[in-house]
């Protein structure tokens, strides 16, 4: 689809800059501030779409891991695992004498860095299928979520991602029937703040109808956490459906501080006619 009406832009890496200059955080890092499993209303492994398919686990609906990725149901899911550290890595190789001869020696020898057993252990879990969805909920349910990642393989693509499991605003966002369904919500972060429950589907975004696909959901996130006019609404509104509620129900999430570019600006036509 032809994102039209959108202007002209920087590059991610400009918007990164300059919000860490106003002094506005990483959105990708947010919810990687506490340690421990994630904490949603309801648990996150009550309510995360997977389901057994032949011979591989997928999502039951397209699902945003985080403000940039979302893995459809086509998609296979690898592996949940917590990336080691990298200064935890390269202390631990040059504390270990082995590794130090081999390093200075002139005999043809690896990279005493170049794998270690973490990543050796990694390069299998990528080859792996995960055997089933018990498996992978238990280990959504122990690891640390603030260095979460997911293993995923594009459906008839030969490449394997791996991408941080980090949710929009705090929000297990998926398109079921057609509509931005928050699944869940995780403690303390800006989804909640805002007012969003889990079962919420979202009807409008600053007040244009959205009926759009998740990725294009999430393309109206990312630009309006990337700034404002001087004088625009310091929040970007939404009205959802709720469960037991006679009317649409207003929610919203904060935005940082202003820049120099409105980028909430989106044409009308934006989220209207396609439906996942």
């Amino acid at each position: 689809m032809n994102l039209v009406g959108w202007r002209k832009r920087p590059s991610l890496a400009a918007w990164s800059a300059a919000l860490l200059l106003t002094g506005w955080s990483d959105p990708l890092g947010a919810a990687r501030a506490a340690e421990g499993p994630l904490v949603t209303n309801p648990p996150i492994i009550a309510v995360f779409p997977v389901e057994d398919g032949q011979g591989a686990v997928h999502f039951q609906y397209p699902v945003a891991i985080n403000e940039m990725t979302v893995v459809l149901p086509k998609d296979t899911l690898r592996t949940l695992y917590v990336k080691p550290d990298l200064e935890e890595k390269v202390e631990e190789a040059q504390q270990n004498t082995a590794h130090k001869e081999a390093a200075y020696s002139r005999k043809s020898t690896p990279d005493p860095l170049s794998e270690t057993p973490a990543e050796r252990a990694l390069k299998k879990f990528t080859r792996t299928v995960w055997p089933s969805k018990t498996t992978f909920l238990q280990a959504l349910e122990v690891l640390n979520g603030a260095d979460l990642r997911l293993v995923f393989q594009r459906a008839e693509e030969d490449k394997i991602c791996d991408e941080p499991v980090s949710l929009p605003a705090g929000l297990l966002l998926a398109a079921v029937d057609g509509r931005i369904t928050i699944l869940a919500v995780q403690s303390g972060e800006k989804g909640e703040r805002g007012g969003f429950q889990p079962g919420d589907r979202v009807i409008t975004i600053g007040g244009q109808p959205f009926m759009g696909t998740l990725d294009e959901f999430l393309e109206v996130y990312r630009r309006a956490n990337l700034g404002r006019k001087s004088g625009e609404s310091k929040a970007l509104s939404f009205t959802v459906y709720r469960a037991g509620s006679a009317e649409p129900v207003s929610v919203s999430l904060p935005l940082p501080p202003s820049l120099q570019q409105s980028l909430l600006d989106f044409s009308p036509e934006m989220g209207r006619g396609h439906s996942e």
